[in-house]
């Protein structure tokens, strides 16, 4: 159910909780499960974004609970700003309904030391709380599966790609796969407009495909983008 090392070692003092969740009902139950343990002070409620960085800087929490999938809110960027404002003092624990197989590694790469899906028992909240606090991690085991069969996916596709595609090709069709135009995978790899052209014609040839769509959607099945 988790990775890390769970130190049952009580804190000292109460562990600062920060909850960021839209639905009150969430913020309602997170609430009444801490507030009823004296191991834990509930130092903000936020059902937006609008006053995070402020309850931040003022309370200084310990760990932030925060749920991915805010309405208008890129949750990557959000997890950056807090661990810069908190200046990584903060811990970062998501807590969503559902995270797909990009998410989860991605989450992973920008450290964050705990992951819990909603559906999961009560229990385990501050059974992951505890262990992150402690310096632990804790990741749902479906989302280490997730993430896990993605990064096999990915290396996979790396090594039938590079059997087919030279260096620069590959970087290229990487571009071209995000939705770069021709003009900006130019720049970005230092190349002209018409090399873009003349490369594209030999990756869509050598993976026979025809169009930026079929290689995007080719790159998305090999887990590359």
């Amino acid at each position: 159910m988790f990775t890390g090392k769970i130190q049952n070692i009580l804190p000292a003092r109460p562990i600062r909780v920060l909850l960021i969740d839209p639905h009150p009902i969430v913020l309602l139950g997170l609430s009444s499960l801490l507030d009823g343990n004296n191991d834990y002070e509930i130092v903000g409620k936020l059902n937006s974004v609008s006053h995070i960085m402020e309850v931040l800087k003022l309370k200084r929490p310990d760990i932030v609970l925060m749920d991915l999938h805010m309405p208008g809110v890129d949750g990557f960027k959000l997890i950056k700003q807090v661990q810069d404002i908190s200046e990584n003092s903060a811990k970062v624990v998501i807590h969503a309904i559902t995270l797909n197989e990009t998410e989860t590694c991605d989450l992973i790469k920008n450290g964050v030391q705990g992951i819990l899906l909603k559906e999961m028992p009560i229990a385990l909240i501050t059974q992951c709380l505890q262990s992150v606090y402690a310096g632990g991690e804790w990741i749902e085991r479906r989302s280490m599966r997730l993430a896990f069969e993605q990064i096999l996916r990915r290396e996979s596709g790396l090594q039938i790609m590079a059997t087919h595609l030279s260096t620069r090709e590959m970087s290229l069709a990487a571009l071209i796969a995000k939705g770069y135009s021709s003009k900006l995978a130019a720049r970005e790899l230092q190349i002209t407009e018409g090399s873009v052209r003349v490369y594209l014609n030999r990756i869509y040839s050598k993976l026979k495909v025809t169009n930026r769509l079929q290689l995007a959607i080719l790159f998305k099945e090999k887990g590359l983008v």
